[in-house]
């Protein structure tokens, strides 16, 4: 890289972590940082993140890119963002009044049932093309802060997205990008506008709703105050940014109608390019970064989090031999996984940790282990999990016919891009050729691409990630493994539809009847 060569910044505020990813005009990575965190848990159901966790994890991100990474901030033309879902209320400062409620909070049932008797589900579904639901969608959210906190929302001056969140304390300005709008039931899908007829039926104050814009256009420019902050150079362009599932299909190269991405990252995302949206409850419509286009998905809640989740309360068990082999937990597992035969001698998994939005909708759901014997050990338990997840994507790709029908390559961006195994289990359960990209940052990457277009920049075009995409390894499926995840497939949905659908929510099966011997055949 030259001393004056333009660079574009990505920042995505995930879930469990967020990264900021520095790119030149070739699309080369040449400075990141991750911040990891945990959501926050104060009653049963409830899923909150705190907003002040997203700046400091932004503001040392960048601190780490400047400084121990050696990268010029003056060279940043433009910054793009995107984001997880989670909704938090500010006061004119910027400055959250309540922590923000996230996708897998399940606290609005009574909200929900409120919006449907006074809006109606078929006027929501009419003007957003999307079902009216708690946690997906943050209008009962919104509701439940009304209803419950009365002084938190009088102090509220508005209702911001995590990248909006970021974007304000940058620029000092209150927004959200269209897409992101797509997925808060009080958005008109055809027009990009908040629709004042939803939120007048649904008594939300106008005044909470901040200033829409399109993914490509500038907010504002980087402040004095924001710039001694993050070191960033005052006055550094910034984009209104993107959904995370929209940005990261357009940092897969799923640009043009009826193409298809997939994202597994904390959550896993399938997503069809179409030029109109698909009015059916099951599925979720968004609009494209691009005029015309719109991005239907399918998302599975818990993928990559499923995997943190069993790091978290059983990575000791592996710890010591993850050190001795020189390898992350992460990579000890996929060692581990890789041992283990297609379909895992019989052992499901269903990745319901937080109950579940497609196909199923079942807020109620858990996760389960089924199949367990004494022969079980710890690889089958990580196989197990990156095939349920698989599992849940090709449950989910059953209900879009149009990207069923698609024969050419998926690309599969997102953090299990990292893992060649859970790429090729991937291929083996939806009996496609997977595209695992080079570049499994598809969030930022999707970032780079609004950035530059933000910005006029002509090197960077809408179809890069798919000129990347045509540089990376595709995994064909092998059709042993495919027939095997074939009957795998109708297990799964059995556990649910004749097991599980009947069990009471609190039902929820984990291995710890297999400790010790579980500790000690890991590896």
């Amino acid at each position: 890289m030259t001393q004056n060569e333009t660079l574009l910044l990505g920042i995505d505020i995930g879930t469990t972590g967020t990264k900021c990813a520095i790119y030149d005009l070739k699309g080369e990575l040449v400075a990141h940082a991750y911040q990891e965190y945990s959501m926050i848990h104060p009653q049963p159901s409830w899923a909150e993140q705190d907003p002040h966790r997203w700046w400091n994890a932004v503001q040392t991100n960048l601190h780490n890119c400047f400084e121990q990474q050696g990268i010029d901030s003056s060279r940043i033309a433009s910054i793009g963002l995107s984001c997880t879902n989670a909704m938090t209320l500010v006061d004119e400062a910027g400055e959250p009044v309540y922590n923000a409620i996230g996708h897998h909070d399940k606290r609005a049932d009574p909200q929900v049932a409120w919006l449907r008797e006074r809006v109606g589900e078929d006027l929501v579904l009419r003007v957003t093309a999307n079902k009216l639901d708690k946690g997906s969608f943050c209008l009962p959210s919104l509701r439940w802060l009304i209803d419950n906190r009365p002084e938190l929302v009088a102090r509220a001056y508005k209702m911001l997205m995590p990248s909006g969140y970021i974007i304000q304390k940058l620029t000092g300005k209150f927004s959200m990008n269209r897409p992101r709008m797509s997925l808060t039931s009080l958005s008109d899908i055809r027009t990009g506008e908040w629709s004042r007829e939803i939120a007048k039926k649904a008594e939300i104050p106008f005044s909470l709703l901040p200033t829409p814009y399109d993914p490509c256009d500038i907010v504002g420019g980087v402040t004095e105050e924001a710039a001694h902050i993050t070191g960033l150079k005052a006055g550094t362009p910034v984009s209104a940014g993107c959904l995370d599932s929209v940005v990261a299909t357009l940092g897969a190269g799923a640009v043009q109608e009826g193409d298809v991405a997939l994202t597994i990252g904390s959550s896993g995302r399938i997503c069809y390019i179409g030029s109109e949206p698909i009015y059916d409850k099951r599925l979720l419509n968004c609009r494209s970064p691009y005029q015309g286009l719109y991005t239907i998905l399918q998302t599975t809640d818990n993928a990559g989090i499923s995997l943190r989740w069993f790091r978290d309360v059983f990575g000791d068990a592996v710890q010591q031999k993850a050190e001795a082999a020189g390898l992350s937990v992460y990579d000890y597992m996929n060692t581990l996984a890789e041992k283990v035969p297609a379909g895992c001698n019989g052992l499901v998994y269903l990745p319901y940790l937080a109950g579940e939005k497609s196909p199923i909708w079942d807020s109620d759901a858990r996760g389960v282990f089924f199949g367990m014997s004494l022969s079980t050990d710890y690889g089958a338990f990580v196989r197990a999990i990156m095939e349920g997840v698989a599992l849940s994507m090709r449950d989910c790709m059953e209900i879009m016919p149009a990207a069923k029908k698609s024969i050419s390559p998926i690309p599969l961006g997102g953090g299990a891009a990292n893992s060649r195994v859970w790429c090729q289990i991937f291929a083996d359960v939806l009996n496609r050729p997977i595209v695992r990209l080079k570049s499994g940052e598809t969030e930022t990457l999707g970032d780079f691409i609004i950035a530059a277009e933000s910005v006029g920049l002509t090197d960077v075009t809408r179809d890069f990630g798919k000129k990347l995409a045509a540089e990376s390894e595709v995994l064909y499926p092998d059709s042993a493994a495919a027939s095997v995840y074939d009957k795998a497939y109708q297990k799964y949905k059995a556990v649910y539809q004749k097991r599980y659908s009947k069990l009471p929510s609190s039902f929820f099966i984990l291995p710890f009847l297999l400790a010790p011997a579980f500790c000690a055949d890991a590896g």
